[in-house]
């Protein structure tokens, strides 16, 4: 049984983040405080059963909470309760032993008064009394029978007698879908998480702990074993059997009943309640790991994370399936250095390609986010007060620009941690806009581009770049665009007038045109281009200088064009191209001779990048 993903409602800071999904590589970003931690913990509630507290609830505003009584949502005041839900995915065989589908939700929920309960949705009979059969005592089974008249099918005093005709009744009766108790066949399936903290790395002893309940999970789960654990329950059961006699007789005599029924239940589950890890140094001498430094816990917690992949992978063909896997990863990150988080990158690659594996990191490293597809990243922010989840989709509009964005945002030379974080994005036309307008906007401004808020790229003749544009616009962020006048109607240009307004773009409010009359090598003047060539590509001997009347003669045609052949033909280390050409003026001219619509421009985007985000996508 495969997670697929996970809803969490009233957990700590989380009070209602639903859908996240689980990936074979998930990373997890956000804020400090903002629920990473909390998420990973309600995934250990739901997985395992990790024991809650009040101090774990989440008490919303100051009236009334939604409390569910069975199926029915009534309305209760400051009573709260922790639900953590799970879109699980099965295999072949286990939709046939569990009868089950492929696609199963399953939610464990935590009330103080009432304890914790794991359940499933699925069909059931409409008529509650006959749902969960298997927990009914025989008496229960005999009053239920009378009252559907129903007739037992073989001896009055064999259980199957009375429950299975009550089972063939209730699947005559109209079904629905409803949240019932997961019996332990179902709780069995559910994967194993093997959860490694962000503070592991100061105990290793607590990782070891991890690596082996879960080891013995699986051990436990083997035809084998499983036999002898439930002999051993019966046999402890029935040692009960005089204590029970006791006490059933001693509440008939003192309440005057005619009878009691009273039916142990017992259940042994194998866990590593601890673990004693021992080092020895140089000269033999043996002694706790908590004394042997804190660098030594460290490398030695690495190692056991790195085995775990190796460990888990262990399989005997004779016994029970190997079971799912989740592997979690709170900040491992945490005191690294980058060579360390390349071993812990290359760990989730390997943990991740186990086709029965999922891998989950919480972490802060630009590193650890940058290495994963940008598909796999969920980003946790607090928007007034709760937290909401930032990830990418398949559905709703503009599908094939999902389908297709980690390509196109790789295309456009995007890192995840740019896309998360980066308020204003400003579109180009090409490279030379890319190159020349980080080093103009410094002179200008005196301080980056990138500092001012403001994520550059081009879209050069990319269709895939425009409706990427407009997927970043659709999930909040804020997106110009810096075209040449003379592409406001070039066909041949992505970035016209009528592609920009097909893809909902604001051509007075978004767009911002650069030329004098056509395009952005027009705003300098003859003697800049003259004084930049002639300093900065040598003319060939027998031409001498470049002349200002050399440069005004070139307006009357597609001006940058024959402006670089004309430095390129004269020069042997004249440009090679116009990115060439526009970074080498960008890069002589001093800053009084930046042209005052190119700063005017400049100055506009910084006060558009001053009022952007961050907004939720």
């Amino acid at each position: 049984m495969q997670i697929c993903s996970v809803s969490v409602e009233g957990f700590r800071c989380l009070e209602n983040v639903a859908g996240i999904p689980v990936l074979s590589q998930t990373v997890l970003t956000g804020q400090n405080e903002g629920g990473k931690t909390a998420l990973l913990d309600a995934l250990n509630f739901l997985l395992h059963g990790t024991a809650l507290s009040e101090h774990d609830l989440t008490y919303i505003g100051t009236g009334d909470i939604r409390e569910l009584a069975g199926d029915a949502v009534t309305p209760q005041a400051r009573v709260p309760q922790t639900v953590v839900t799970g879109g699980f995915a099965l295999n072949a065989e286990e939709q046939l032993r569990l009868g089950l589908p492929e696609e199963v939700r399953i939610r464990r929920r935590f009330r103080p008064e009432a304890g914790t309960f794991l359940e499933i949705r699925r069909r059931v009979c409409q008529n509650p009394e006959l749902r969960d059969l298997a927990a009914v005592k025989l008496a229960g089974l005999k009053e239920l029978a009378a009252a559907h008249r129903v007739e037992p099918v073989g001896q009055a005093n064999a259980r199957n007698s009375w429950e299975q005709p009550l089972r063939e009744l209730a699947q005559e009766m109209e079904q629905v879908d409803a949240w019932v108790p997961a019996d332990s066949e179902v709780t069995a399936a559910l994967p194993t998480m093997v959860y490694f903290r962000g503070d592991a790395v100061q105990a290793p002893e607590a990782v070891i702990q991890s690596l082996l309940n879960s080891r013995l999970r699986e051990y436990t789960r083997a035809d084998e074993v499983a036999k002898r654990v439930t002999d051993l329950e019966d046999y402890l059961a029935e040692s009960l059997k005089e204590d029970i006699d006791s006490i059933r007789s001693h509440i008939a005599q003192r309440c005057t009943l005619p009878s009691v029924e009273l039916a142990p239940q017992v259940q042994v589950r194998p866990a590593l309640v601890g673990v004693e890890l021992n080092v020895m140094d140089s000269q033999g001498r043996r002694f706790p790991l908590a004394s042997a430094g804190t660098g030594r816990s460290r490398r030695i917690s690495l190692a056991l994370w790195e085995s775990s992949n190796e460990l888990l992978g262990q399989h005997d063909a004779t016994q029970a399936p190997e079971s799912d896997v989740v592997f979690v990863y709170d900040e491992p990150d945490t005191h690294l250095d980058y060579s360390h988080q390349r071993r812990i990158m290359a760990l989730i690659q390997l943990q991740s390609s186990r086709p029965n594996a999922r891998v989950i990191v919480a972490t802060h490293s630009l590193n650890l986010i940058d290495g994963v597809d940008i598909s796999s990243v969920v980003h946790l922010r607090t928007h007034e007060g709760q937290v909401r989840a930032e990830v990418l989709r398949e559905d709703g509009a503009d599908k094939d620009v999902r389908r297709h964005l980690s390509t196109i945002a790789t295309t456009l030379g995007f890192r995840n941690s740019v896309l998360l974080h980066e308020r204003f994005f400003v579109a180009v036309e090409g490279v030379s806009e890319t190159s020349a307008f980080p080093i103009l906007f410094r002179k200008h401004a005196g301080f980056p581009i990138q500092s001012a808020g403001v994520c550059l790229w081009s879209g050069g003749s990319n269709e895939g770049a425009l409706r990427f544009a407009r997927f970043l616009k659709d999930h909040g962020r804020d997106v110009a665009f810096v075209v040449d006048k003379d592409s406001r109607t070039n066909q041949k240009r992505v970035f016209r007038d009528d592609k920009l307004k097909e893809h909902g773009f604001d051509l007075n409010k978004e767009c911002f045109y650069l030329g004098s009359p056509n395009e952005l090598e027009d705003l300098f003047t003859d003697d800049d281009w003259a004084e930049t060539a002639n300093a900065l590509w040598q003319p060939n001997t027998e031409r001498g200088p470049w002349q200002p009347e050399e440069i005004k003669a070139l307006r009357v045609g597609k001006f940058s064009s024959q402006l670089l052949d004309l430095f390129k033909g004269g020069s042997p280390e004249g440009p090679k191209n116009k990115e060439d050409l526009m970074v080498g003026i960008a890069a002589h001219l001093p800053k009084d001779r930046i042209p005052a619509a190119l700063t005017a421009v400049f100055d506009a985007l910084v006060s558009r990048a001053q009022n952007a985000g961050p907004h939720l996508w």
